[in-house]
């Protein structure tokens, strides 16, 4: 009974040790690669500026369209 418990306790701390380990190496992984808390927070705010310069650049190609639309009209 006490190896079973011996045993039981052994393999337990080191599958604490294992997973440990890996998570240390991952965080540590997404760490670097720039990964973190804050990482989206900034990808979302570029997002919305490309959005938001996507939205002014249609706005100008819509009066560009309507300019050349009243230029055709006019040359008929």
């Amino acid at each position: 009974m006490g190896f079973i418990f011996f045993f039981g306790i052994l393999s337990g701390t080191i599958i604490i040790i294992i997973l440990g380990s890996i998570w240390l190496c991952t965080s540590y992984s997404a760490k670097k690669k720039g990964l973190v808390n804050g990482a989206t927070r900034r990808e979302l705010e570029q997002i919305q500026r490309d959005i938001s310069q996507l939205r002014t650049a249609i706005a100008e190609l819509k009066e560009q369209i309507a300019d050349l639309n009243i230029m055709t009209r006019n040359s008929l």
